[in-house]
């Protein structure tokens, strides 16, 4: 439960930029009731999730300039936050072919000692605040209007996924004779909608069509095999 509010508190803390005013007022109420009110945790993640589906696209468009921002200058910040000695180990790390991402995925835990991982530790914090505020004045000035276009584009894409989950729900409804499918649906459902606010990994919005093509593959699957156990009568005396 506290984690779960703590999960709710970070969001706050990074809302994207240029979120509708009257929004982000409803977003901080909502936490200073759950902080200050008893709640459960099934109450907590619908409300988790209902300020997901708001948020998301413009969270979506944000993560890609930031993305666009760290392509282009984020080893600049890097490197400006460790001591020289570990930017030289930093750049032959890179000659081997290794990139920031790996370093961010842990992959190159192994390269460097414990003392100039915690170094590189606090330097890729440093970079990833001095990445955000960058990408934060880039959409609020000189980008502004791309930004805004590409919130937009991620708003026709959660209507997709909207639609998916619906179908999704829809399918997992109609699906009387295998209950364990149909529980296997909801909460593959659910696992989506937690994608969209932090309590589970982000998701490509193509995997929600997918899902129903596999949940479709899997009641077809199951109905057929359910046809095999079934006794088969045959009427030996007919005429």
């Amino acid at each position: 439960m506290e984690s779960t509010i703590s999960l709710f508190a970070q969001l706050v803390d990074n809302l994207p930029p240029l979120l509708p005013e009257d929004l982000v007022y409803k977003i901080r109420r909502e936490l200073k009731s759950i902080q200050t009110e008893p709640t459960n945790l099934e109450q907590l993640e619908e409300k988790m999730i209902a300020i997901g589906y708001e948020i998301w696209p413009w969270s979506q468009a944000f993560r890609e300039f930031e993305k666009m921002t760290e392509e282009k200058i984020g080893e600049e910040f890097l490197l400006s936050n460790l001591n020289l000695g570990l930017q030289n180990r930093y750049r032959e790390y890179r000659q081997l072919g290794m990139t920031l991402h790996d370093i961010h995925s842990g992959r190159a835990a192994s390269y460097f000692n414990d003392e100039e991982r915690l170094e590189m530790t606090r330097a890729l914090i440093e970079m990833d605040n001095a990445v955000r505020d960058f990408a934060t004045r880039e959409v609020v000035g000189m980008k502004k209007n791309s930004y805004l276009k590409k919130i937009e584009e991620f708003k026709n894409i959660l209507e997709e996924i909207k639609g998916g989950l619906g179908r999704l729900r829809g399918l997992a409804e109609k699906e009387s004779d295998h209950p364990m499918l149909a529980n296997e649906i909801i909460e593959r459902v659910r696992s989506f909608e937690h994608g969209l606010c932090w309590l589970a990994p982000g998701f490509d919005h193509e995997e929600v069509g997918r899902a129903h093509d596999f949940f479709v593959g899997r009641k077809q699957e199951l109905s057929r095999l359910r046809g095999i156990h079934n006794t088969i009568k045959i009427d030996f005396y007919v005429e």
